[in-house]
């Protein structure tokens, strides 16, 4: 199971939200490093971002179910 910030990059994109804006509004380069790769990041940066970005948290990530396709075999 992972999480994918897929919709936020669509989310950024649909919006014109710049990685630099959400840097120069205080979240870290790691922390965008981490989203750019879908890495785990905190649900206090993800309370950030949707506040920054004026969303909710189902806009920014989505839920994968790696074994989804390995059971239905």
């Amino acid at each position: 199971m992972s999480i994918s910030f897929a919709p936020m990059r669509k989310y950024m994109e649909d919006n014109k939200i710049s990685y630099y804006f959400l840097a120069n509004q205080g979240i870290e380069a790691p922390t965008l490093q981490r989203i750019r790769h879908d890495q785990p990041i905190t649900t206090e940066t993800l309370g950030k971002l949707c506040s920054i970005m004026k969303c909710q948290p189902s806009d920014l990530i989505e839920y994968i179910d790696d074994n989804s396709e390995t059971e239905n075999n």
